[in-house]
């Protein structure tokens, strides 16, 4: 017998059809099998409710990347996304808890400011666990998820889209309005009562001028804006510095009750809407932008949870003392309520806070682009209207002042409590669960023409399918289990609050109470 040549006994050793293949040996076939190729990992994918795990595949990372570098938010480090998530509590909302004319319970709003920070947290966390679970890194993309049936349909898609951008920016332009009308108010407090009227008009144009030179930028990411950020937040520090030093020395003066801010506007709802919050989503994907590596991505959930629990703690620490000024408040027997005396420092402060976050409000929100239009001008047409818009309302008669209060404060409140537990029933309870580890075409193989012509060989593929099930099967009840404890918080407490602030809004919309 002729001896075997070495090179004939490795390519017999190394091929697919041979017994003591390396394939062979690993359950795998060659390429003229009709065997599927189903590759598991060696760990459980995990679940994006899990407080301690992440749900990210290494195989999406690449599409995540791009999906990420279109978004209007670049990546940003844990320090500016901490003062954009610390940076809307210390606001409006907070300067208005000193505003009220009447004193309120101590215990009442304590337990207001916890609860509403806490749900504030909690519904962060929500829509970031919507955004892992659907891959989705706006806003609107997860409504439209969530809410439009069908795919592929671009014409509902595209109304859908529409519609959420303009409510947003509805929304935006309201709140930048209120934003306006404080500052003017703030500082026509320094001016003399008898140029107070010659000097109204133009307190709004040079406000309105100062935020468009800050919002040049098309992004939170522009020094600019972040500068402008960091200061409001520092203004509110020191504006606090200043109310807590009133308070602690006496130098308070009493002045009749002030004009009323509108029918839904108490210590309480002002307490709450101190605790709402906008950018969750861009901001969670923007943390996540940098970390290409897949063993740095399991930081990345606990990073964003730690960033939100702190910037909720911080900023409830930082609310705490007004609520108990609020608390302390005296009315005298002739009607007069005991305030913070104007002096300089605090309109200065508390207009500096306002009017330096006005720029990343205008610079966040959504606005079309017009290309052919920008190349003749410094500043987007759509965000010039878009700040003038809000310096006209800011402007109105008191009864229509009134009335953008309560609609922005009902829009906030909405688009904090109410509509992540929403998205979150709708997608979990009307909608089909996401697959794990099934692959999409294996549900369809049954149905396609070339699994009922190829003939025999096509005999072997579905057979693996009742393991790929038993698996998805187990990996779905893991998945709910996990997720059992979102959906407790959500049914029994955020749903029948949000239910008691809807009856209370609409009985004293009607002047029932």
């Amino acid at each position: 017998m002729a001896p075997v040549a070495p090179e004939r006994q490795r390519s017999s050793l190394g091929s697919p059809d041979s017994p003591t293949s390396p394939q062979s040996q690993g359950g795998l076939s060659g390429p003229g099998s009709s065997s599927a190729l189903v590759l598991l990992p060696d760990t459980e994918p995990q679940d994006p409710y899990d407080l301690g795990s992440d749900d990210d595949e290494s195989d999406d990372e690449r599409d995540s990347q791009l999906e990420i570098q279109r978004l209007p938010i670049p990546h940003l480090d844990s320090a500016l996304v901490f003062l954009y998530l610390l940076s809307p509590y210390l606001r409006l909302g907070a300067l208005y808890i000193t505003d009220g004319t009447e004193p309120i319970s101590l215990w009442h709003g304590l337990l207001t400011l916890i609860f509403a920070s806490s749900l504030s947290a909690f519904c962060r966390h929500l829509w970031f666990m919507l955004s892992r679970y659907l891959r989705k890194f706006t806003l609107e993309d997860i409504l439209i998820e969530a809410f439009v049936r069908g795919r592929g349909q671009g014409r509902r898609h595209s109304f859908a889209r529409t519609s959420i951008v303009c409510a947003i920016a509805l929304f935006r332009v309201l709140l930048v309005a209120m934003y306006f009308q404080d500052s003017v108010n703030s500082v026509l407090q320094l001016v003399p009562e008898d140029m107070q009227s010659f000097a109204h008009p133009y307190i709004p144009a040079f406000l309105a001028f100062f935020v468009l030179v800050l919002s040049v930028s098309d992004t939170v990411a522009a020094k600019p804006v972040i500068y402008a950020s960091t200061l409001s937040a520092v203004s509110y520090v020191a504006w606090l510095i200043v109310v807590s030093h009133a308070h602690a020395t006496g130098t308070v003066q009493s002045i009749m009750s002030r004009p009323q801010q509108g029918i839904l506007w108490n210590i309480y709802s002002s307490i709450v809407f101190a605790c709402t919050t906008t950018l969750t989503v861009p901001l969670s994907v923007s943390l996540a932008g940098s970390l290409v590596a897949w063993p740095a991505k399991r930081h990345r959930a606990r990073r964003f949870k730690l960033l939100n629990a702190c910037s909720a703690a911080l900023a409830m620490f930082l609310m705490l003392p007004l609520v108990v000024f609020a608390s302390l408040r005296v009315i005298s027997v002739n009607g007069r309520t005991s305030v913070i005396s104007p002096g300089v420092l605090v309109p200065i402060f508390r207009t500096m806070t306002l009017s330096l976050a006005i720029p990343s409000v205008v610079v966040s929100s959504p606005m079309p682009r017009l290309s052919h239009i920008e190349r003749y001008t410094p500043v987007n047409p759509v965000r010039f209207i878009f700040v003038l818009s809000a310096v006209l309302l800011s402007i109105a008669w008191p009864s229509v002042a009134n009335i953008i209060r309560d609609l922005t404060l009902v829009l906030a409140c909405s688009g904090t409590f109410l509509l992540p537990a929403l998205t979150h029933i709708t997608i979990h309870y009307f909608r089909r669960p996401l697959a794990i580890v099934l692959p999409q075409a294996s549900q369809s193989v049954h149905a396609s023409p070339r699994a009922s012509v190829s003939g025999p060989r096509s005999v072997s593929r579905p057979s693996l399918d009742p393991l790929l099930q038993r698996k998805e099967r187990y990996l779905q009840r893991r998945r709910l289990g996990k997720r059992l404890l979102w959906d407790a918080g959500i049914w029994l407490i955020l749903i029948p609050v949000c239910t008691c602030a809807v009856v209370w809004a609409v009985g004293r919309s009607i002047g029932k109470w």
